[in-house]
């Protein structure tokens, strides 16, 4: 147990219980709370409280107002400038999740935010996505209706405190790496026998739940979101290990595996249909990427100035496989690219990602690319790691010893 475990606790803050319920909110999904369309109206509930919340709390800004107002003035400028009114709905969750995370950054900046507290909260959101993913299980195997089911594709596929299984993993993914770096409390990485040592038991439950939700996504993060904790070394050794065993790993059979194997292997094809036949979940994701890639020119002012949000169907509609003819969608890469141009997605990028990008927080960084780059940004799971990116950078700034040792491995 580690030697904090065991302290009396600090007085609970104002400052303490918004930064709680934010994570936990955006982090998590109550069927209750969750519409037909996947809105979630506790999500919306506490979002819609951000502003009032800076206000009565007098939360300080200075560090996070400004480049934050930024990137959400010139995305509204944009639309307004192409398409008036009409996403005036979208523009509005944007600015409720972009209030959320400035009052977030508000009650870390006041100093009432205890860092302990925060690794505690995370070691318990781990456990409880695992607890719920058991439970769901178990009801299924009983044949009970399922606690908190909502979107799960059936048995073994589970989304525990998610919409669906695939959100599982990404928050679970982003809430354990972020557990484990601030766990840290400023030391080097680990090796993986001494993270196994100290942290047994959070790692079981973190692949339990990885392992429940039955997604290809969860066989992906499980073992990176472990490596991208460790030692270097260590990355570049699993790195290598890795590549000696792809031709194995594609003779597996586990449906999970075996969709994951086929779809990295045909990524590189950027051939649509070889990545629908693969895995269509993933597919969907990456499909507007590729079109994008293959419409786009740099000539074209939209490209760098942006295109409002119309221009999205331009890009994708009707030529998304496996999708209706109708359907226009992309994540945040390329969608907001195709709606705020090159310009303002480098302004959201530093806003929200850039700034904050230190040795500590790389790893995050690296796993939010391929994460959560290509969610949607309306979205509470990709608000909730860019929370925890912020708070992991207020806690674990690096330090000239800290970079060192990063880099170098440490002292075994």
């Amino acid at each position: 147990m580690p030697a904090w475990a065991g302290a009396r606790p600090m007085r609970a803050t104002p400052h303490w219980l918004v930064a709680r319920v934010l994570l936990v909110s955006f982090g998590t999904a109550i069927s209750l709370f969750v519409l037909g369309d996947q809105r979630n109206v506790l999500v919306i509930l506490v979002a819609a409280l951000a502003l009032p919340t800076i206000i009565v709390l007098r939360l300080p800004l200075e560090r996070d107002f400004g480049s934050s107002a930024a990137a959400i003035a010139y995305l509204i400028v944009v639309e307004l400038a192409h398409g008036g009114t009409t996403n005036v709905t979208s523009l509005g969750y944007t600015g409720m999740f972009a209030l959320s995370y400035i009052a977030f950054a508000g009650t870390l900046e006041s100093g009432f935010v205890n860092r302990e507290r925060l690794i505690e909260l995370l070691r318990q959101l781990v456990f409880a996505f695992a607890a719920v993913s058991v439970v769901q299980m178990l009801c299924s195997l009983a044949g009970l209706p399922i606690l908190n089911g909502m979107l799960s594709k059936g048995a073994w596929s589970y989304n525990s405190l998610a919409v669906e299984p695939s959100h599982a993993a990404r928050a679970l993914s982003s809430t354990m790496l972020s557990y484990l770096i601030l766990a840290r409390r400023g030391a080097p990485p680990l090796s993986f026998s001494e993270l196994w040592q100290r942290e047994t038991w959070v790692v079981v439950a973190f692949s339990v739940s990885q392992a429940l939700t039955g997604s290809s996504l969860a066989v992906a993060l499980l073992p990176l979101t472990i490596v991208l904790a460790l030692r270097l070394r260590w990355i570049v050794g699993c790195a290598l290990l890795l590549i000696m065993t792809w031709p194995i790993l594609q003779s597996v059979e586990l449906e999970s595996v075996h969709r994951l194997v086929g779809f990295l292997t045909a990524l590189p094809t950027m051939d649509i249909m070889a990545l629908v036949q693969a895995d269509q979940s993933g597919a969907v994701r990456v499909m507007p990427l590729i079109l994008f890639l293959q419409s786009a020119s740099l000539d074209d002012p939209s490209v760098w100035f942006g295109g409002g949000y119309q221009i999205v169907t331009q890009y994708v509609q009707g030529r998304l496989v496996g999708v209706g003819e109708d359907a226009a969608m992309a994540g945040f890469i390329p969608g907001y690219i195709m709606i705020a141009g090159i310009i303002g997605t480098t302004l959201f990028l530093r806003a929200y990602l850039l700034r904050f990008t230190n040795l500590q927080t790389l790893p995050l960084i690296l796993l939010w690319g391929p994460v959560l780059g290509n969610s949607a940004w309306n979205s509470q799971i990709f608000w909730y790691s860019l929370l925890l990116l912020r708070a992991v950078h207020h806690f674990a700034k690096a330090s000239p010893t800290d970079s060192f040792a990063f880099v170098r491995g440490g002292p075994r």
